[in-house]
């Protein structure tokens, strides 16, 4: 686009010069053919795209085409007649023909709305029709050869056509049109067009000739070049939208020049004319042009008068809006306030949240003079779920009102007491000795075990506690973790205690992640194992069961089953891996049930007999293995169900429907856990194994441990219950055992833990009459 630009311009400046520096015939064709040729483009493209193209800019295009082929009528007379082109003539109607076209079409332009603009453009039009009296009329009409009234009204319709179509462009120049480079190329052009018309009857107002003279060739020509341009402009014509928007009430600079230009022609052409002769007409448009000018004021005016009213409606309607924002403005600053209220402290209890806790802590252990120390109190209620179970969650948050009453007695104003969520509180105490502050967290604790009066019910609360002595420059987070570390610790020992941390909660909770997470992926990486040690019969050492045993064994070395096996418990990751090793040992344990009728202990935790579906697991793990149901003995620790007295219910049931399939239960560890004995007439309860505690040594004498043994090994002959003793390491021990009743024992002295082969080696070893 642009390099065809650049050769329309480069041939139109060509054609002009040649046009202008070449006469006769040679010439005329030159400046027809340059004229053809830059108009060419805007016809092509108006007719390409007529379907787009407003139907006002067609007009305004149509006339320009019946312009040229006007042009090329008049330049074929020109030539057959060798210059004297007769006048009137045809070519004179498609000269007229084109104006209509033109002056339709601008005046299409503005859509009829623009009001405004059409008196501006008649105040210029006005100043222009004295210029054009002066020039080309009144000579015209005292010098020029009329040839006939009808070729004098001809003569002098043109200028008039001229003034119109002049006024009618300033119109659209004063609209929105002018925003497309397009249509302010057409507009160009068709100045170009009046500027040179002007010349021409200027010319033939003095009375010479008809002959095309120098400038008003070239600036036909000019106007040929800008309409083409206009053509290859990449937007279209008549794209941009008209203006709409109110007619160009306020007077613009560039139109307020307008009007004092043609405020000063009247003026002008009276000095001018100082001879007095023929100023009637001067005089006639002078006053008409003032009219203009004072209806042209009027109307700026009234739009002044219509703004005053406007910023005068404006400016009730922004001060009653000015006093609503002020209200908004204090209403939201209240909300504000409250919101940055709710955003540091609970909603139930009204205490400081964990985000304020978190901003004193900062404070106060990043101050620069803090020489001192600080604690940080971290309160949990114990089992506070069955308060809200037992009367509901609205009874519990009152609960936890009167729980924050009472702290609050306890702590000092200057002290942080916060709700950290559910029955979780914490109080940070600055500028603190650590005496005073354990002093003060046993106070706490005491303060919780009296009773309180919640409505008509009376509470009776424990709670366990954490203390954390903090030093200057300490990390508010670090405080927390740490507190919660030792509540934990106070949660473990029973609740209803004070915990304090030391650095080695911190340590055994990096073992703890540590652990964990070598955990999860050691059945994947076949870093877990199944050893197995024999249960022997007294006095003959016959090997009749073996227990199943898991080993871990990661790439950093072994780690012992007492610091794995709580980990997996508490994470639940027992859960996947006490299916992988009853899947195990019963694969393992098939063959020697097969060849020597032994039995498989395998040991079971709480988490796994809490689980929906455990006991169809274990039936569907035999049927796939094939072990028999009665070759299977779980063994479960009797602590299990006095963790969860109130739960056992399940658990019980579950180890029911299968002791109905014929596999039986063992109790671990009997002896260590409360109520042993009394436990025996609730549990289903297959074994007892002894606790090596309470197996009496070789150098013991007769007393408490051979008392307990007695006891243990009596009641179980008298519920039928065979009893297996543990740890057993010498030959006094067994014997002594097999004196005191014992039928079954279980340690070292017969076989230590080992893998599948050793106890291969073992069943050899005690079983050989036994293999086939």
């Amino acid at each position: 686009m642009h390099t065809t630009k650049r050769v329309l311009l480069a041939f139109g400046v060509v054609g002009i010069v040649a046009s202008s520096l070449t006469t006769g015939r040679i010439g005329h064709v030159i400046w027809l053919l340059t004229a053809i040729v830059c108009a060419s483009p805007l016809l092509v493209r108006v007719w390409r795209d007529r379907g787009v193209v407003a139907a006002p800019w067609r007009l305004v295009v149509a006339g320009v085409a019946v312009r040229l082929a006007s042009d090329v009528v008049w330049s074929v007379e020109d030539l057959r007649h060798d210059g004297a082109v007769p006048f009137p003539s045809w070519n004179d109607i498609g000269y007229l023909v084109s104006y209509g076209l033109l002056m339709a079409g601008l005046v299409r332009a503005t859509g009829g709305r623009a009001r405004t603009a059409l008196l501006d453009a008649s105040i210029i039009a006005a100043g222009l029709a004295l210029v054009d009296w002066m020039v080309l009329v009144h000579p015209y009409l005292h010098h020029a050869d009329p040839g006939g009234p009808g070729a004098t009204a001809l003569a002098l319709l043109y200028p008039v056509c001229d003034l119109v179509l002049f006024a009618t462009g300033v119109r659209v120049l004063f609209t929105d049109a002018m925003q497309s480079c397009a249509n302010r190329l057409v507009l160009l052009g068709l100045g170009l067009l009046l500027a040179a018309n002007f010349i021409f009857f200027a010319h033939a107002a003095t009375g010479g000739t008809r002959s095309v003279a120098l400038l008003d060739n070239v600036l036909w020509l000019l106007s040929y070049l800008a309409l083409g341009l206009a053509g290859l402009q990449r937007e279209r014509p008549g794209s941009v939208a008209e203006d709409h928007t109110g007619d160009g009430q306020v007077a613009s600079r560039a139109r307020i020049v307008m009007f004092g230009g043609a405020a000063l022609i009247g003026p002008l052409a009276f000095v001018v004319r100082q001879d007095g002769d023929h100023l009637v007409v001067p005089a006639v448009v002078s006053a008409t042009l003032s009219l203009l000018l004072v209806l042209r004021l009027g109307g700026l005016a009234r739009v002044a008068q219509r703004r005053s009213a406007d910023l005068d409606r404006h400016a009730g309607e922004l001060e009653r809006r000015g006093r609503e924002l002020t209200e908004a403005l204090a209403e939201r600053e209240a909300l504000e306030h409250q919101l940055r209220h709710g955003a540091l402290h609970d909603p139930t209890t009204g205490l400081a949240n964990r985000a304020l806790l978190t901003q004193r802590m900062e404070w106060a252990l990043t101050r620069t003079d803090d020489q001192g120390r600080h604690a940080l109190i971290l309160l949990d209620l114990d089992r506070f779920t069955d308060v809200n179970d037992a009367h509901g969650h609205g009874f519990g948050d009152d609960v936890l009102v009167a729980v924050t009453t009472r702290l609050r007695g306890v702590a000092a104003p200057a002290d942080t007491l916060a709700r950290l969520g559910g029955d979780e509180f914490a109080l940070f105490i600055e500028d603190v000795d650590p005496l005073r502050a354990g002093h003060l967290a046993e106070h706490l604790r005491a303060e919780l075990k009296a009773p309180f009066l919640v409505g008509a019910r009376t509470v009776h609360l424990t709670a366990s506690l954490a203390l954390v002595h903090l030093a200057p420059k300490a990390a508010p987070r670090d405080a927390v973790a740490d507190a919660q570390l030792a509540l934990r610790a106070a949660k473990r020992s029973g609740r209803d205690r004070v915990s304090v941390y030391r650095p080695e909660l911190r340590t055994a909770r990096e073992t703890f992640t540590r652990i964990s997470a070598g955990l999860r992926h050691a059945v994947d990486r076949g870093e877990l194992a199944v050893h197995y040690q024999p249960v022997v019969e007294l006095p003959s050492a016959r090997i009749v069961a073996v227990e199943a045993l898991l080993r871990w064994s990661p790439p950093s070395g072994p780690v012992p089953p007492l610091d794995f096996i709580p980990v997996a418990e508490e994470t639940g990751m027992i859960v996947p891996i006490g299916a992988w090793v009853l899947e195990q040992a019963c694969r393992d344990a098939k063959d020697w049930h097969d060849r020597h009728g032994t039995s498989l202990t395998v040991n079971v935790s709480v988490r796994q007999l809490a689980e929906p579906g455990f006991a169809d697991q274990v039936l569907r793990t035999l049927a796939r293995t094939g072990l028999p149901a009665a070759a299977l003995v779980l063994e479960i620790t009797e602590s299990v169900f006095v963790g969860v007295a109130d739960d056992a219910a399940p658990l019980l049931a579950a180890l029911d429907g299968l002791r109905t399939h014929g596999i039986r239960v063992a109790i671990d560890d009997f002896g260590t856990g409360y109520s042993s004995l009394s436990y025996l007439t609730q549990l289903p309860v297959d074994i007892l194994k002894i606790d090596r505690s309470f197996v009496p040594t070789d150098t013991a004498a007769a007393g408490e441990d051979h008392a307990f043994t007695r006891a243990v090994l009596q009641l179980g002959t008298s519920r039928h219950l065979p009893a297996i003793a543990e740890g057993i390491e010498t030959q006094e021990q067994a014997q002594l055992l097999h004196d005191l009743g014992c039928r079954l024992a279980q340690g070292y002295h017969f076989a230590r833990p080992g893998p599948v082969a050793q106890v291969d080696a073992a069943f050899l070893r005690l079983n050989p009459a036994l293999i086939p």
